[in-house]
């Protein structure tokens, strides 16, 4: 039932096998020249994003191709195989397929509209089991197989992002590959961009991140220049730096990145693949300080200690650069996986402040250092304000450092502070002195030691917990546990979020609040707020339409600011009959879902809409068709 001949592919889709590009090397020893990929869609041969370029939290594991903001080409197998995955969420892939071929390895598409029919009749069942619209299943027993070429799916724009179809290509082992180091092409002859180059100055002996600054790059075509950058010590570099194709405006990911010094390359990266457990290493792949206050994907060109990606074939002195006296000339070469390449000059003059170290640099540290003069980057604090009998900080090893507050916007108690070396490769706690809030951090969480401080502050109505240093970059997340304060155990709209410093913005957090202790996953180290939510969602006017598959929706405009719609606890009767709520979060809207559902003249709709925090807002009403 679910194989398929389609001998009446169009010429569009027919790709010939090319070698590798020039300049490339074969790092993946199961591709034969024999193995052939066949273009996955209609709707394009142009990308929107390539393979390892930047994202919030990771690094993109695949190709985007565009859909010109449409839904619903199709979506065809690269190779032969069987349906080893499928998932259905708002979020994240959205409704993705996985699907293995003979030789063990893996391709995926992902953001689709929906399945191809009898696929999409399968993922029902599952759905309609509990009511779930979200659902992410292993089917490989099924034995759902398609042949090279066959119809299984249709673009979309579920889960991040707008209309387009991404698509990726996994190793026997599950890792992300480049797919453009197969036969698939698109036309590409400009070479890419420098735009901006990121100075990391490094503290001497430790390594330690000290400070950053931006230079903008003058030049166009291949050739740019940076200028001149002073150092009096250590410094890492970073560019911005992006990738052109043909016909179309968007801008990619680099292939390959050199750094000389004269003819001895100082620092080498080619990004052809990386464990998928790897991917968040983009966090110090790029400069995370730079990343967070400009969103802007610098990428180094030195490797800190704690990075894992198989990119860096050379590496001196792991492309931290520090030399005698005087200036250097350093260029940085970019090259895309066409062979298309650019070049940016600089002159580095080390002033003499500090002489380099003969010995070679083998640790890089990816973690600043506390501020040693303000213990709480929320919260304010006088030092010269001493007061011994009020002991408000307590380290790790109960050293008592007495601090006033003379400045803060809180009301209630006394804050508490602790500070604690944490290490890699070791679960640690990290708690405050009343045990009543503690952070567990899994062995693999850190990339390297980290010494914190985190700060915690009771309000009237609100908890704030600080780091310092703040905007930390995490492996695997991290788990928080807070025992309420008396006076708040029995608020059950308390919700965490995150706050965003550099733009003064605070994004919600989920979290369990069960029998007065909050809990939830976190995903950096960034200063915390645990405050009321009382409002709840706002619903619109409801309305029927079809989708492209032709069955009949409800769709119910939602909206929540402060912790967002919880789709899964929401929901939708129409005419007495229970549906899937499907949501939106782009659009704004949940969907009543139910593949039986014929609109009749009049329809009873009963809603039931609730936001994060557990308020809920119903809705009855009927809707004319």
């Amino acid at each position: 039932m679910f194989h398929r001949n389609v001998k009446w592919l169009t010429a569009f889709l027919v790709i010939s096998l090319v070698g590798v590009p020039s300049g490339t090397s074969q790092p993946l020893p199961f591709l034969a020249d024999s193995v052939t990929y066949l273009w996955p869609t209609d709707s394009s041969r142009q990308l929107s994003s390539t393979f390892a370029e930047t994202r919030s939290a990771h690094l993109h594991a695949g190709l985007d191709i565009r859909t010109w903001g449409q839904e619903g080409y199709r979506v065809f197998a690269t190779r032969d195989g069987v349906i080893h995955r499928i998932g259905m969420s708002p979020y994240g892939y959205g409704n993705v397929i996985y699907m293995k071929h003979n030789d063990g390895s893996y391709s995926v598409y992902a953001h689709l509209n929906r399945f191809e029919p009898a696929l999409q009749s399968f993922a029902d069942s599952i759905r309609f089991q509990d009511y779930s619209a979200q659902i992410d299943e292993i089917i490989e027993d099924t034995g759902l197989y398609y042949s090279q070429g066959d119809l299984i799916g249709y673009t979309g724009s579920t889960g991040v992002g707008p209309p387009h179809l991404h698509f990726e290509l996994r190793t026997p082992e599950f890792k992300p590959f480049n797919p453009l180091l197969t036969n698939l092409r698109v036309h590409d002859t400009i070479p890419p961009v420098f735009r901006q180059l990121g100075i990391e100055h490094l503290q001497p002996g430790t390594l330690r991140m000290d400070r950053h600054e931006i230079k903008n790059a003058s030049g166009s075509g291949s050739h740019y220049h940076f200028g001149e950058v002073v150092a009096s010590g250590p410094v890492g570099l970073s560019v911005n730096v992006h990738d052109r194709a043909n016909d179309t405006p968007n801008v990619y990911a680099v292939h390959s990145l050199t750094m000389k010094h004269e003819s001895d390359t100082l620092f080498h990266s080619q990004a052809d693949y990386f464990a998928h457990e790897h991917r968040r290493q983009m966090l110090i792949d790029r400069s995370y300080p730079i990343f967070v206050q400009t969103r802007r994907g610098f990428q180094r060109l030195y490797q800190v200690t704690g990075n894992q990606l198989p990119f860096y074939h050379t590496a001196q002195n792991r492309g931290v650069l520090h030399f005698e006296e005087g200036s250097y000339p350093i260029r940085i070469i970019a090259s895309d996986i066409f062979g298309n390449t650019s070049e940016a000059t600089l002159t580095l003059r080390f002033d003499g402040t500090t002489a380099p170290s003969n010995e070679e640099i083998a640790y890089v540290p990816p973690y600043p250092e506390p501020n040693s003069t303000h213990p709480g980057s929320l919260l304010e604090w006088n030092r010269k304000s001493l007061d011994p009998d009020i002991p408000l900080l307590v380290s790790a090893q109960t050293t008592t450092i007495p601090y006033r507050r003379t400045s803060m916007p809180l009301h209630v108690g006394i804050p508490q502070v602790v500070e604690k070396t944490l290490v890699p490769g070791k679960k640690s706690i990290l708690n405050t002195p009343d045990q009543k809030l503690w952070i567990e951090f899994p062995e693999d969480a850190l990339y390297d030691t980290l010494r914190l401080r985190m700060t915690v502050a009771e309000d009237e109505n609100e908890v704030r917990i600080s780091f310092e240093p703040d905007r930390l970059p995490v492996n695997n997340p991290l788990q928080i546990n807070y025992i309420l304060p008396v006076h708040l155990r029995e608020n059950s709209r308390l919700s965490l979020f995150s706050i965003d410093q550099y733009r003064n913005r605070q994004f919600y957090i989920s979290s369990s609040n069960s029998f007065g202790v909050v809990r939830a996953s976190l995903r950096e180290i960034s200063s915390l707020i645990l405050k009321e939510d009382n409002t709840p969602p706002w619903v619109g006017r409801p309305r029927i339409e079809r989708n492209l598959a032709g069955n009949h929706l409800v769709i119910v405009p939602v909206r929540d600011s402060q912790t967002g719609i919880d789709f899964q606890r929401s929901r939708i009767l129409v005419n007495g009959v229970r549906g899937l709520v499907e949501y939106d979060p782009e659009k704004a809207f949940l969907m009543y879902y139910n593949p039986d559902f014929t609109p009749s003249p009049r329809n009873e709709l009963e809603i039931e809409v609730f936001d994060g925090a557990g308020n809920i807002t119903t809705l009855n009403t009927s809707l004319a068709y």
